[in-house]
């Protein structure tokens, strides 16, 4: 399994749509979490991206129209192109958006408990204590820290042109693995179950 995690993107579409297409076509994340407190901006970023590759505002009874058109008339390469184009629009499904403050979004990777926040000052003993990994938006830098069994991680904000990833590895350990939005791998992480030590990277 693969998450990836995108920070805030603070205005910034074509920084958003660049990490956007890094996660869901060469890390092909099984989802993705947006992190910034701008849910409004990305949805309409999403909404648009889908209509420009289908061609015209997407839904299923838009592409039920196109395909039967096709099947009536349409040669083997256009139907084909249809179904690519339906293909990216269902992977842009895979973000996830925080839900609005002071809720906190949780998910499962392996066995252990995700928590993803926008600002992580919200965040009270009793959440810190249930969670494993706690994943943030708020941020002028990315950063790992460890605090024995716990995790803070951020991909800090977009505009620095870096996102996050968390991936289940053979035995169901997990990483955390830092990229910038071109690809290039900046740093990877196993994440340790039990230890005192306190390590950060930048």
């Amino acid at each position: 399994m693969r998450v990836g995690l995108l920070g805030p993107a603070r205005g910034d579409a074509e920084a958003a749509r660049e990490a956007i297409e890094f996660l869901l076509g060469d890390a092909e994340v099984d989802q993705a979490i947006s992190l910034g407190d701008d849910r409004e901006a990305i949805d309409a970023l999403l909404e648009e991206w889908a209509s420009e590759v289908f061609g015209e505002p997407y839904d299923d009874e838009a592409f039920l129209r196109r395909a039967a058109e096709l099947a009536e008339r349409g040669d083997p390469d256009a139907i084909e192109g249809l179904l690519r184009r339906e293909a990216w629009v269902k992977k842009l499904g895979r973000i996830r958006e925080l839900p609005d403050p002071p809720a906190r979004a949780v998910e499962m990777i392996a066995d252990r408990i995700l928590l993803a926040v926008y600002d992580k000052s919200i965040l009270d003993e009793e959440d810190i204590a249930n969670a494993q990994l706690i994943v943030y938006g708020r941020a002028e830098e990315a950063e790992l820290r460890r605090f024995g069994t716990r995790y803070f991680l951020t991909p800090g904000p977009l505009s620095a042109g870096r996102v996050a990833v968390l991936e289940t590895e053979g035995s169901g350990e997990v990483a955390a693995a830092l990229f910038e939005t071109s690809g290039v791998p900046v740093w990877r992480q196993p994440l340790a179950r039990r230890s005192g030590k306190v390590n950060v990277l930048k």
